[in-house]
């Protein structure tokens, strides 16, 4: 029996970015209350007309001895008699009732895509997702136990409904179900391990990234041991090109998926390019001045690479001098030296998962060796890291892929900070074409590439055999593609704002990577001189 093959699409909510006026939002949220009071107006015209017909056929039904009122046709009427053409208006009726439905729903979505594009409730609901992120630390600090009894409980539900859905277990399921319980279990975990008490992380969102700190201090030496201290960072050459020019984010976007999946070997472009790699380009901006994009893909997980899964927990840390020490932050930092980045150089930074908590520790701790003007990170943990105010930040994220909320919090919603927050569902189905009695043909529905831009963007790579993890790159394209596709205002906003960072024509692309070895073993006093020769 052939497996049933699935369709993945994104809808995308965008947060933070922009800040409008009191006045200018006022104004959005009149149009869409209007937009959704004429559509409930236009569904109570569709009720109407539906119950005028339901009237007209129970009055042709009403007396059963009469053949001209039963027959509803004029024409054959006896003489003396009259009717109404029954058929006739009830159809004209039922005609009426689906164009009122129609338009109600057209202007229901036109309500919803406005705020959708303009964030209008968005103050509101990061509200109460915060209220509800806050209840469930408390919780889960109070009874761990029941907290951890209670999220394995609603895991194993989705994994239950995923199998009978797909008629076989599915673990990507679990994360599906728990994603609105992920991020307040996770930051009352992390208020255990740093030994917050219960209340006292209110006022602040850094529970986890605290409680990384405590275990780094444990994790961090122990590494050290089994897979060195000493990061082998030299430049590689790409049989073909993996990287190429980029214009915009979603170009960005593409190429960090290339450099990921190719030195994962998800996909083979023949390039040479290994696991611990990343790549450094220099743009001739019109003066001839440079700016730099640096790609940082996600954890690899080998043993002698700098993106290990080890390096997160330091990468995730309260403290400054622990997330320098992490060995892919050294890794990238000491890449863009030798790639020779000057200190005044516009830089941007992308990253995926790893590599985007790597972007957003050196834009909050090497903010006074490189000039980062705007980092753009998918599937990455980085809410509570201290990225400088005027450093733009373009963040993407899926509700359920779990690794984004890891953190335990959502992120600022500043002026310069937007958040773009997709959600997947399955895509419609096709229909096949079908050829009817009479010879003609009725084509069938076209699946996701058929729809309205706005509902949702298609996840790239074809049909799949059931649900996937959502943390693969191509489903935050998909995000950032819907978000675009809105035409928000501040994410336009954005866009324009890292095209101008990188503008000019690419000169050079360069690839780096690293080596984890113990050939140079330093005593953990010895950090900070190891750091200092990478600035």
């Amino acid at each position: 029996m052939a497996e049933t093959q699935y369709y993945w699409q994104v809808e995308s909510s965008i947060y933070g970015g922009v800040g409008y006026a009191p006045a200018t939002l006022e104004e959005y949220t009149a149009i869409a209350k209007a937009l959704d009071d004429e559509a409930a107006g236009f569904d109570a015209l569709a009720t109407s007309w539906s119950n005028a017909a339901l009237q007209l056929s129970s009055q042709r039904t009403s007396a059963p001895m009469c053949p001209a009122l039963s027959g509803g046709d004029p024409l054959t009427a006896p003489a003396g008699h009259d009717t109404v053409a029954f058929d006739a208006v009830g159809e004209r009726c039922h005609e009426h009732a689906l164009a009122c439905r129609k338009l109600s729903i057209d202007l229901s979505a036109t309500a919803s895509l406005l705020i959708r594009a303009h964030a209008l409730y968005s103050e509101a609901e990061l509200s109460v997702r915060r209220t509800f992120t806050e209840a469930v630390q408390a919780g889960t600090q109070f009874k761990p136990g029941h907290a951890i009894i209670g999220t394995a409980a609603v895991a194993l539900g989705g994994l239950i409904s995923g199998w009978v859905v797909e008629g076989k277990p599915n673990a990507s399921w679990m994360s599906t179900s728990t994603y609105p319980f992920q991020e307040g279990v996770m930051s009352g975990i992390g208020a255990l391990a740093g030994g917050i008490a219960i209340g006292k992380g209110v006022a602040h969102t850094d529970e986890v990234n605290k409680g990384a700190g405590k275990i780094a201090n444990v994790s961090g030496p122990v590494k050290d041991i089994i897979q060195g201290n000493h990061i082998d960072v030299t430049e590689v050459y790409a049989h073909n090109d993996v990287v190429r020019s980029s214009n915009s984010v979603g170009s960005a976007m593409e190429n960090l998926r290339r450099l990921a999946e190719e030195r994962l070997g998800k996909i083979n472009l023949d390039s040479g390019l290994d696991y611990g790699t990343i790549a450094i380009q220099r743009y001739e901006k019109s003066d001839g001045s440079s700016a730099w994009l640096v790609t940082i893909p996600g954890t690899d997980g080998k043993a002698d690479s700098p993106f290990g899964w080890e390096q997160n927990v330091e990468l995730m840390s309260s403290d400054k001098e622990r997330r320098m020490r992490a060995d892919s932050v050294r890794m990238v930092t000491e890449a863009m030296q030798q790639a020779g980045i000057s200190k005044d150089e516009p830089v941007a930074l992308i990253g995926h998962s790893q590599g985007g908590i790597v972007a957003a520790t050196i834009a909050s701790d090497w903010s006074e060796d490189y000039n980062i003007e705007h980092v753009v990170t998918a599937g990455s943990p980085v809410a509570n890291h201290p990225i400088p105010s005027d450093t733009w930040v373009t963040s993407v994220e899926i509700d359920d892929e779990l690794v984004a909320a890891l953190d335990g919090a959502a992120n600022p919603h500043t002026k310069n900070w937007l958040t773009v927050r997709g959600h997947v569902s399955p895509a419609p189905t096709a229909t096949p074409n079908t050829t009817n009695a009479d010879g003609s043909c009725s084509p069938g529905a076209t699946p996701i590439y058929g729809q309205t831009v706005y509902d949702a963007a298609p996840v790239a790579g074809g049909a799949t055999d059931g649900r996937e993890i959502s943390h693969w790159i191509k489903y935050h394209q998909a995000a950032y593609q819907n978000a675009t596709d809105l035409g928000s205002p501040a994410l336009q906003r954005h866009e324009s704002h890292f095209q101008s960072v990188i503008s000019g024509d690419l000169k050079e692309t360069r690839y780096f990577q690293g080596r984890m070895t113990s050939s140079t073993t330093l005593a953990p006093a010895d950090y900070s001189a190891q750091i200092n020769t990478f600035q």
